[in-house]
């Protein structure tokens, strides 16, 4: 379609092509320097920023220099993060720069060629104008496709703090899809697959009273007492037990709640002649276990680690020496691929060490910064890779599964940190009582997001989604927040406090209180009761699901929840 238009339009329309390409040359070149300067200038190495938290780090009882260091840190922070937001505006002021530019001369070449010569004008006048004008034309798309290019080069650079996942490769979106779409049957780790809390499958029970034996499918007592939380793998139930120096792994039958068979973990070369200090209510066997269906191994807290295989014969067994602490020993197993992966924390030293899955070899041990917490590792999936994620005191830290090696840490934690990290695809939730809950952003340089102090819990773990973020405490608040922005969605207060982890299953989030009773809410922006069940006994225990059942594992007994 071609336009006519007067000698006056068409100076208009020259104006807007001169103002326009005027506009994308001076946006591109802004462009182009802003890469130059971020690749030479990063606002986070600043060095006056860096010789502060030198000088903290030699005294960090220095409150003032402590929040000097916090102020500048912040400021450094907003001006990173504000350097997206002009590359995300600058990209799109470019592209519509350079679109009304090459509109603008479209039209302007059109009109001439409708314009017959006249007799009297000089024969290479327009083959002169057609000539500069592609020079023209040429030089502006050099630079407009240099400032692409340098947009482009931008945003790798710069984290993306949207909290969204667009622009992920499709080796992440196939990571993360894994890490989202746990097994309906398997609960391999403590708080399930990845140890996130998070349930696969659908129609499990909301309705059970153990009194009356509604919705009860089975009910065992667990010979010893403990509290690891139980573990399945397709019709085998794995849980821990211990008295005095007797610890023990427990196989039970899924279906009818007998128990197959009892693996010992006593008289290991190495154990202590003196049992390790704990809490009186915690005991030896608090770790949960850990399976990938062909072995299930256990630790305990005077620093026994055995592996059974299903059947219940024992591959291997050691002490790995005893991580005394204050509480005693409670950090959970994890296996990837063909390793086992221990959080060993003690008032000695704090660790992460992989062990052969096969034989009990040590194959690399990695020394942690901070003090010993009671957190236990959780698996995430960021960038297309596995990361191992420890809640740990000052450090909340991310490392490499297969080697050991860190891959970040952020200073954030404080006090006895005991709740495990919740992750979504792309941040982790990290929060312990008396300090805060803090979103980090690991991927791209490691940041914080944002923080809340308002429902701190002391035990349970956190559990996220993309969207929603839930808590609940030991007060009994239990509070639900945009994952992303952070902001409070809704909070709810029930009379007993909790210690079990709240679980996800079938979009709805079951909370376990420590009398027995689980509260279970609609997982969704705004506080809805679906029903509230009784146990009949106290638990502390974070349930497991699998194949349409809930098992829960009181002060005493193991219980089989099932619609009947």
């Amino acid at each position: 379609m071609k336009f006519k238009f007067t000698e006056k339009d068409i100076s208009i329309i020259k104006v807007i092509s001169q103002i326009s390409g005027g506009f994308a040359l001076i946006v591109a070149m802004t462009m182009i320097f802003s890469l130059v300067q971020l690749k030479t200038v990063n606002p986070l190495d600043n060095p006056v920023l860096m010789s502060v938290k030198e000088q903290y780090d030699k005294d960090p009882s220095n409150a003032s220099k402590a929040e000097q260091v916090r102020a500048m840190d912040l400021m450094a922070r907003k001006a990173y993060f504000s350097s997206r937001w002009q590359v995300e505006t600058g990209s799109y002021l470019l592209i519509a720069g350079v679109i009304i530019f090459i509109f603008c001369q479209r039209l302007m070449t059109e009109n001439e060629k409708l314009n017959p010569v006249l007799a009297d004008s000089k024969p290479d006048s327009s083959l002169r104008r057609d000539k500069n004008r592609r020079y023209l034309i040429s030089a502006v798309a050099i630079i407009f496709i240099s400032g692409i290019t340098a947009s482009f080069f931008l945003r790798a650079e710069l984290p993306d703090i949207s909290g969204n996942a667009t622009g992920s490769s499709k080796k992440e979106e196939s990571s993360n899809d894994k890490a989202q779409k746990p097994d309906k049957t398997n609960w391999p780790f403590f708080r399930g697959q990845d140890s996130r809390g998070i349930a696969g499958g659908a129609g499990y029970p909301t309705e059970w009273d153990a009194t009356s034996g509604k919705n009860i499918g089975w009910k065992t007592e667990v010979p010893k007492k403990g509290k690891s939380s139980p573990v399945i793998w397709g019709d085998k139930i794995f849980i821990t037990g211990a008295q005095d120096r007797i610890c023990e792994i427990y196989c039970i039958d899924k279906k009818t709640g007998k128990i197959l068979w009892i693996g010992s973990a006593s008289d290991i070369q190495g154990e202590p002649a003196v049992l390790p200090k704990t809490d009186q209510e915690s005991g030896l066997a608090v770790s949960t276990v850990a399976t990938n269906g062909q072995v299930v191994c256990a630790v305990f807290s005077n620093g026994n680690l055995v592996c059974f295989d299903m059947d219940g014969k024992q591959k291997w067994a050691k002490n790995i020496g005893v991580p005394e602490s204050s509480y005693g020993y409670t950090s959970s197993l994890m296996i990837y691929k063909d390793i086992l992966l221990v959080q060993f924390d003690s008032n000695a030293k704090i660790s992460l060490i992989g062990f052969d899955l096969e034989k009990g070899d040590k194959r690399w041990e990695t020394l942690r910064h901070g003090h010993a917490v009671w957190s236990s590792p959780v698996m995430a999936y960021f960038t297309g890779k596995s990361e191992l994620i420890i809640n740990g005191n000052p450090y909340v830290s991310g490392y490499d599964p297969l080697t050991g090696n860190e891959l970040w840490e952020v200073e954030c934690m404080s006090g006895d940190v005991a709740p495990s990290v919740a992750v979504n695809s792309t941040m982790t939730y990290a929060v312990t009582d008396y300090a805060k809950l803090v979103a980090i952003k690991p991927s791209n340089g490691v940041s914080i997001i944002w923080e809340d102090n308002t429902y701190t819990p002391d035990v349970s773990s956190p559990v996220a989604t993309d969207q929603f973020l839930f808590v609940s405490t030991g007060n009994g608040d239990v509070a639900c927040y945009n994952a992303a922005k952070g902001d409070t969605l809704w909070t709810h207060y029930f009379q007993n406090p909790f210690y079990a982890s709240p679980v996800i299953a079938d979009n709805m989030i079951y909370l376990l209180d420590r009398s027995g009773v689980m509260h279970i809410v609609k997982a969704g922006s705004s506080f809805s009761l679906v029903a509230e069940s009784p146990l009949g006994e106290g638990a502390d225990c974070s349930p497991a699901f699998s194949d349409k059942k809930i098992y829960i594992r009181g002060k005493k007994n193991l219980y089989c929840i099932s619609k009947n």
